[in-house]
């Protein structure tokens, strides 16, 4: 189906690139100066534009959480090249409303060869749901560009400690012509790497186990990448210009917005940025009936105002809330049975309830398989039958509809279900859930 998908897509970005290039007045390098860009702070705060030489290139210098949007343009076809360096998570925003609504996509240079090297998640309200939008419709692998530094014996694991790197380590990384400042950091990633971090001269460095030795790699060396947007589709090229890495359906309505160079959780740099408008492209959509959901998944619901849970009270304060003259609002899931609650709200503080029902011939039980971020309880017909916080150690802390189940007993007639979800209250990234029901003959839900 991926491939398919990717091969219509391939098939109108030729038209595009061919109509394209009688046009070249569309294609635009994009220099760094204060014209065509605006640094800004995570609190939208304009910023000074950092420029310097980076591993031999020309390059804009983000750093941790700043963004650069570009001035009196907006896009909604396009295609945009740079290259880039980033040890966590430098991205590409688009379609950009303002700095808490946009389409993102962002490449995790840590994670180069796995499944999670790629993302895209759509940002409403400033949240950033990476637990919601997952493998393999959200995420997928490349491979990004790295430098081999040294290779040290597997005793050497004895020196590493999380933290300040110890003299033992600086000494033999030093033997080997590597070297870090005084304020460089060691953290272990997993079993098999560890990361070095130093902010003071802007390098990193990834420590990866093999069955003979321990490799250490840098990361921060330039990757060449490309993101083409058409209707409700995007690909991602890394590398390899002919054939993306990833192609997803956009989640936000497919407007004009700005474009942003984005930088997450550690400085990133850009450099040989370059533009095309593909906006007299025309994207041939071919329906694809293998996409489609079975009946069992939660689609409809009635959504609570906020409110502040009181677990211990929580039927009352649903009592409350179905006979006050709250304004429950009616939302659709995603159409891949996902709920972004985030859509919907627009601070991640407080907690939600949702509703819908589910109507039976016979009194019977029935098993409702969901994942959630980052607490829920199940309420069935009064009774509480679920409550608890999302596994992060499961599944790398991803939303998945088998995460969790759990067995309904439906009384003959109408059964009424509560979902009272809250979401990440310290991080404000994610909040949501997906919900289906184990099939059966007899059931019909709102």
């Amino acid at each position: 189906m991926k491939t398919k998908i990717n091969k219509l897509f391939l098939c109108s970005i030729v038209l595009a690139q061919l109509s394209c290039a009688q046009n070249n007045d569309r294609t635009k390098d994009l220099p760094f100066d204060d014209l065509t860009w605006n640094v800004q702070n995570n609190e939208g705060i304009s910023q000074p534009m950092d420029t310097m030489v980076y591993d031999g290139k020309k390059a804009l210098h983000l750093p941790k959480g700043h963004n650069a949007h570009l001035k009196n343009l907006k896009f909604k076809n396009f295609e945009v090249e740079f290259d880039f360096i980033g040890f966590s998570m430098p991205g590409l925003g688009f379609r950009g409303q303002d700095k808490d609504n946009h389409e993102l996509i962002y490449f995790r240079k840590i994670a180069s060869g796995k499944e999670d090297a790629l993302q895209y998640i759509p940002i409403f309200n400033s949240s950033l749901p990476w637990q919601l939008y997952n493998y393999p419709q959200y995420e997928s692998s490349a491979v990004f560009a790295e430098k081999k530094m040294a290779s040290f014996p597997l005793a050497i694991e004895d020196q590493f400690e999380q933290g300040p790197i110890g003299d033992g380590l600086r000494y033999e990384m030093e033997k080997k012509g590597v070297n870090y400042s005084p304020k460089a950091q060691l953290y272990f990633i997993n079993e098999d790497i560890r990361a070095i971090d130093d902010m003071e001269q802007l390098t990193a460095g990834l420590f990866r186990k093999t069955p003979t030795n321990w490799e250490l790699w840098n990361p921060l060396v330039w990757t060449h990448g490309k993101i083409v947007v058409v209707g409700d589709r995007a690909s991602v090229y890394v590398e390899d210009m002919e054939v993306p890495k990833m192609t997803v359906n956009l989640k936000r309505d497919s407007e004009s917005g700005d474009i942003s160079l984005r930088s997450q959780f550690y400085d990133a740099f850009y450099a040989n940025v370059s533009v095309k408008d593909l906006k007299d492209t025309v994207l041939a959509t071919e329906k694809d009936d293998t996409t489609r959901l079975s009946d069992t998944y939660l689609r409809t619901w009635q959504l609570s105002p906020k409110f502040v849970k009181n677990e211990e009270e929580i039927l009352f304060q649903l009592d409350s809330l179905k006979s006050s003259d709250a304004t429950w609002k009616k939302i659709q899931a995603d159409e891949d049975g996902l709920v972004n609650i985030s859509r919907f709200v627009n601070e991640m503080n407080g907690t939600v309830a949702l509703k819908t029902s589910i109507d039976t011939r016979s009194a019977q039980s029935v098993k409702l398989h969901f994942g959630f971020a980052k607490h829920l309880m199940i309420i069935l017909n009064d009774i509480i039958v679920f409550s608890g916080e999302m596994d992060t150690k499961e599944k790398k802390g991803r939303v998945f509809v088998d995460d969790e189940t759990v067995d309904l007993k439906l009384v003959k007639g109408k059964n009424e279900i509560f979902l009272v979800s809250t979401g990440d209250e310290l991080y404000h990234q994610n909040w949501g859930l997906i919900a289906k029901l184990e099939s059966s003959s007899e059931i019909k839900m709102d």
